[in-house]
């Protein structure tokens, strides 16, 4: 191995002398490297501009920035790799190992003149898609790129793969490893599961090929992929060849049997459609059959060989018989069993990812865009819930390819829901851009009288603005959110106003608003007997700023428990994060280091932003605390840092530079609260801003800086009777020395 490699088959990987290099959290950056590896030219710095970045992002200077990170990576002492000048840049590759070049290079060559035991050291690098996860959708030049050089990837493993099933297959121990990959490459290619099937009933695992059998013909079918008959073949022809001429298969039908009909054969029909894995009482529900008639059907199906009752249930004998069923139902028809199924598990709640899939199949299958479109964001929600984010941001993509389809109204409301399933699910990666496309949808779901759907996607603007800190914007899509339910049911009044006073309690504006607000809110609900996370929240923010922690705990307390129960996941994790707040305020440092547990459990299974980089930091925080170890909080930082989440690293920050101040660390905590006021001023944020400037104010003082301590603690002043929160202007009164305000603890 060289002394640098570059693997670009799975996610991006950089190794040194045999060592995994931390890579740049920012995806462009790494996008950069990728790019730059298999050009092996020099390339304008205007192509990578407009490649991957835009005007409002200053494209130039993030190319600088994103070139610097990259240096570290690849240029060692004595010798220089990435080359730049005032018009172009070029990685040198020249003694670099890439995975990928390396699997084109073998095909180049010619695969039949390769020895074995380099092509399977070849295909075991192999770790996944081309850049896997840097698809970088919203950059069009880029996302094709990296879509052609993944197709031309796979391809090529694929042929590699082929190839070493077919020079091994005389020895099926070490064939069966190539195939079960090249299947898991191409699943839908019925050569590849025929190989599979072959090389299984060699080492004689029938039942493994039965599954494989029944898998691989499924998957041609939902594609709607023609059969070649390839995978039928594989797995008869072994079976042929080890029955004696003289004895009938004991898989066969006897030759007597006739053809199913009546009730056995809807019966039959409806089990092609949802083997293999058939549950009697499905089949009764969706075939309409009363239990004595299912009853009778399934003991002639059974008599006549055509199903069976094995330890995993009841399945057909042969797996092809299931095709041949299916096959011979008209296409008009078919979807119409298909929308049965669908309707059929959309009435009951879903538990498992397998029904999630299964309602989509079905729902797919049926021809019905809308109804397709609905199992998607059905199916998303359970994804959510059961913290598969990733399933749950595929079916939300695929579901807003269908909203497309589907013209007015109903469209756009879909594709709001489906909107919202993206946010939760992962961060976005052009927020600006689909933030103007939410509020876009949500002005056309207004003019349409649609106001349940509107304020959904005006509170999604918003809080998508709040996540990347633009307040302003996210302050008025916030109140548009509450206008427009004014005139819609009770329910969605109540959502939206407490929506609104949670957002302006965040913001810390109109805070009267909001309290009022909420009051009528809470008064609805009560009438209503209505039920909403959002009361709570908002309940709580306004009595955390208020300095009533007992209270906004019990609140915060009642938020995440209904958030949990409702599968909102971040809704949850917000909850627990305030009630830390809380914790670390009372300087109970040992019981927000548990609570950072929980925290850290959470943030790791939500989605790839802000919320686990921020638990980890906060940990880290509670053992500087305890055990006045500072080390850890500072990397801890770092990921928090890139995460662009200003307002939980100004919190953080603040707590830190207190403990600092505490333990005579002047330095260091006059520059984590400068650093937290840059974020708490860029935010607007003048609780933060005022507990920063007290801090530097302190600090300065203990420093004998008395011009500088006077100059903050001025500053700290002017905002003292502003919109702080009340334990923010408490904390400042007692690290000042000053007596409370009339009516402050």
């Amino acid at each position: 191995m060289k002394a640098l490699t570059l693997n670009l088959l799975g996610e991006l990987e950089v190794i040194r002398d045999g060592q995994v290099l931390p890579l740049p959290p920012s995806k462009k950056t790494r996008a950069l490297l990728a790019y730059l590896a298999l050009q092996r030219r020099a390339l304008s710095r205007e192509h990578l501009c407009a490649l991957l970045w835009e005007l409002p992002d200053d494209p130039r200077g993030s190319l600088r920035w994103s070139l610097s990170k990259l240096r570290r990576l690849v240029d060692t002492p004595g010798r220089t790799r990435l080359k730049a000048d005032r018009l172009g840049v070029e990685l040198d590759t020249t003694a670099m190992e890439i995975d990928v070049v390396n699997l084109h290079a073998l095909h180049a060559r010619g695969l039949e003149r390769v020895d074995s035991a380099e092509l399977e050291a070849a295909a075991a690098r192999y770790r996944g898609p081309f850049l896997e996860g840097l698809e970088l959708d919203n950059f069009h030049d880029f996302h094709g790129w990296c879509l052609a050089e993944r197709e031309a990837a796979m391809r090529a493993q694929a042929a590699l793969l082929a190839a070493l099933v077919e020079r091994l297959s005389e020895t099926p121990e070490r064939a069966l490893p190539q195939a079960h990959a090249w299947v898991r490459l191409a699943p839908f290619d019925e050569a590849a599961r025929a190989h599979l099937v072959r090389l299984l009933l060699a080492l004689h695992r029938p039942r493994e090929a039965e599954q494989q059998l029944q898998l691989g013909m499924r998957l041609i079918r939902e594609a709607g992929l023609p059969s070649s008959g390839e995978l039928l073949r594989a797995w008869r022809a072994p079976r042929h060849a080890a029955t004696p001429p003289a004895e009938a298969s004991p898989h066969a039908p006897p030759e007597a049997a006739s053809a199913p009909q009546g009730d056995t054969l809807e019966v039959l029909r409806w089990a092609a459609l949802l083997a293999p894995d058939l549950d009697p009482a499905t089949l009764g529900r969706v075939a309409g059959l009363e239990t004595n008639r299912l009853g009778a059907a399934l003991e002639v199906a059974e008599q006549r060989r055509w199903l069976t009752t094995t330890e995993e249930g009841l399945r057909f004998t042969r797996p092809e018989l299931a095709e041949e069923l299916y096959a011979a139902i008209s296409p008009a028809r078919r979807q119409a069993m298909h929308r049965r199924l669908a309707e059929w598990l959309a009435e009951a709640p879903l538990y498992d990812l397998d029904q999630a899939t299964q309602l989509v199949h079905h729902a797919q299958a049926s021809g019905d865009a809308e109804l397709a479109t609905r199992a998607m964001i059905t199916a998303g929600r359970l994804c959510l819930r059961l913290f598969a984010n990733q399933q749950a941001q595929h079916f939300a993509q695929r579901g807003l390819a269908l909203a497309g389809e589907i013209a007015g109204t109903r469209g756009d409301c879909l594709a709001l829901e489906l909107h919202d399933i993206l946010y939760c699910a992962a961060p976005l990666a052009d927020w600006e851009a689909r933030a103007g496309e939410v509020v876009a949808l949500a002005e056309r779901a207004l003019e349409h009288g649609a106001l349940a759907h509107a304020r959904l996607g005006y509170q999604l603007a918003s809080h998508i603005r709040w996540a990347h800190g633009q307040w302003s914007g996210a302050h008025q899509e916030a109140l548009q959110a509450e206008r427009v339910t004014r005139c819609a049911d009770d329910r969605e009044q109540v959502i939206a106003m407490a929506e609104t006073a949670r957002c302006l309690a965040m913001l810390e504006r109109d805070l009267e608003q909001a309290a009022a607000m909420l009051a009528q809110a809470r008064d609805l609900a009560a009438r209503r007997h209505l039920h909403h996370p959002a009361l709570p929240l908002a309940e709580g923010l306004l009595c955390l700023h208020a300095d009533r922690f007992d209270a906004a705990e019990a609140h915060f307390n009642d938020a995440r428990t209904l958030c949990k129960a409702s599968g909102d996941r971040l809704g949850e994790f917000q909850a627990q994060e305030s009630l830390l707040l809380i914790d670390l305020e009372r300087d109970d440092h040992a019981r927000a280091r548990q609570r950072c547990g929980e925290l850290c459990d959470l943030g790791e299974r939500l989605r790839d932003g802000s919320e686990a980089p921020f638990a980890a930091a906060a940990e880290a925080l509670c053992r500087y605390a305890l055990e006045d170890d500072a080390g850890p909080f500072g990397v801890a930082l770092v990921p928090l840092r890139h995460a662009d989440a200003r307002h939980r690293l100004a919190v953080l920050l603040l707590q830190a530079a207190r403990l600092d101040l505490a333990r005579g660390r002047l330095e260091t905590a006059a520059a984590r609260a400068a650093e937290a006021l840059e974020h708490a001023r860029v935010l607007e944020r003048p609780t933060e801003q005022l507990l920063a400037l007290s801090l530097l104010a302190e600090a300065a003082h203990r420093a004998g800086d008395r011009e500088a301590g006077q100059r903050h603690a001025q500053a700290a002043e002017a905002l003292i009777q502003g919109p702080v929160a009340g334990w923010a202007r408490r904390r400042y009164r007692a690290l000042r020395g000053a007596p409370a305000a009339e009516g402050e603890a």
